[in-house]
């Protein structure tokens, strides 16, 4: 059977500009158009690959996942890449705890591949083996040194698949918590699982690791250098934001500090086009973990709005 006659490649053809011939050829050779670079990861940890898909392949990774596979499950404790939801939603369920671990996956998205995915369509779809191979071609990137596909970090519709990849393992963490009493939320690679009696939280990894050892399809593991377990005795952060001990959801002192010197620059006429944009953008993220502090931030300095602070050229 030809590719070109399976339902989903005419169902890809009717909402994407690409003749038959075209779809073929990127179906064929999808799994290798990625351009590598690098980026700096936070706090000087090093760097991150990140393999962007071309123009071509960007724009059918989006129609699948927002139309053909958009109805596919995905665990309500997975709080990141949903619309409506920020790491807000990640870190508000533990802010009573007195407890707290932090778990996290080693190299997430490249951990995740083909077979999670074959695996997974098995039980949630109808598609038929070629329209399987497919999907595994337009949303998985293969090196020519390997035989496995991989999700890549750079590509539309990896952060979806990997939440879908993960339901098994989201629904019966959930469950287990539940059963015990812990609080659970997973955003992309970060696990956070919080509880009000000591003790607890160590069985929770155990836990952890032998369920990751019954779903060998996942392919993951836990990287033990991020391990955390921490009480309301020290500093508790969760994705770059903080727990105070009154149970509140804070951006943390230092990225205050941070906040307040770059806003002052900027009115000085310190800052540049570039800088002023990211400043903004960072600003208006700002507004839903902590809308008060931002709101203060601007109006000292004569600002209803973040979209009222100065362009870098403006404020020069």
């Amino acid at each position: 059977m030809r590719i070109s006659d399976a339902s989903l490649f005419e169902r890809i053809i009717e909402n994407t500009p690409f003749s038959e011939a075209e779809l073929v050829l990127l179906i064929l050779t999808g799994p290798t158009r990625y351009k590598d670079h690098w980026i700096n990861k936070r706090h000087g940890r090093g760097k991150r690959l990140i393999s962007q898909p071309t123009a071509e392949l960007k724009l059918v990774q989006r129609w699948l996942v927002s139309s053909e596979l958009s109805s596919l499950p995905v665990d309500v404790h997975a709080t990141a890449y949903r619309k409506g939801l920020s790491i807000r939603d990640h870190v508000s369920p533990h802010t009573r705890s007195h407890f707290l671990l932090k778990l996290d996956f080693k190299d997430f998205f490249p951990s995740l591949t083909d077979s999670a995915l074959r695996y997974r369509l098995e039980h949630d779809a109808n598609y038929t083996e070629l329209e399987v191979l497919i999907l595994t071609k337009l949303l998985f990137r293969k090196k020519q040194s390997e035989e496995t596909y991989r999700l890549s970090i750079g590509a539309p519709s990896s952060p979806f698949i990997s939440n879908y990849l993960l339901l098994d393992f989201d629904r019966r963490l959930a469950d287990y918590c539940e059963s015990n009493y812990l609080h659970y939320t997973r955003y992309a690679d970060d696990i956070a699982i919080s509880v009000n009696r000591a003790g607890t939280l160590d069985f929770a990894k155990v836990f952890v690791e032998r369920l990751i050892s019954e779903l060998p399809y996942l392919g993951l593991r836990l990287n033990e250098e991020k391990t955390v377990n921490v009480s309301k005795k020290f500093r508790r952060q969760l994705v770059g934001l903080v727990i105070s001990n009154q149970g509140k959801v804070s951006l943390g002192r230092e990225e205050k500090r941070r906040l307040r010197a770059a806003v002052h620059s900027l009115a000085l006429g310190k800052l540049d086009v570039r800088q002023s944009v990211q400043l903004r953008g960072q600003l208006a993220f700002c507004l839903s973990i902590d809308r008060d502090f931002v709101i203060t931030l601007c109006n000292r300095h004569g600002f209803q709005r973040v979209c009222d602070l100065p362009s870098g050229s403006d404020a020069s």
